[in-house]
């Protein structure tokens, strides 16, 4: 429950997930976010690493009905590991749907400083995202 527990927490869209945690029976899923089966991402080594939910899911937390809104395709993913200063940010505020940078920062300054700190090097190689 760990986001429902904060984002729409009482809506009746979720009574699905509240008693699936209660009874402990899987909800009937329909995946939104669907990778192709080849594709491996690991969701914890972004979200360690400073990546904001909204960079892949956009504003989850405004959507009534959850839609894809980014292609999530490997051009874009390599365009992120190639360019990530944009898309980090210090980790402990990845689920803050609506962070900005401190005033005087850009997004890209703060994270150059997250990379940099965290001595971040996102892999280009195939067999990062192919297994």
């Amino acid at each position: 429950m760990n986001c429902h527990t904060n984002v729409r927490g009482a809506s009746a869209k979720l009574v699905p997930v509240r008693d699936s945690y209660q009874s402990g029976m899987p909800v009937p899923w329909v995946r939104v976010h669907d990778l192709p089966d080849y594709v491996y991402f690991n969701h914890s080594a972004h979200v360690r690493r400073g990546v904001g939910c909204v960079e892949c899911h956009d504003r989850i937390d405004k959507m009534d009905v959850v839609y894809q809104a980014k292609p999530l395709s490997m051009g874009w993913c390599l365009d992120c590991h190639r360019n990530p200063d944009a898309h980090l940010r210090p980790p402990e505020l990845v689920t803050q749907m609506d962070w900005r940078p401190p005033q005087g920062k850009t997004a890209e300054e703060v994270g150059r400083e997250v990379r940099e700190k965290l001595r971040l090097k996102p892999s280009e190689d195939c067999s990062t995202c192919h297994r």
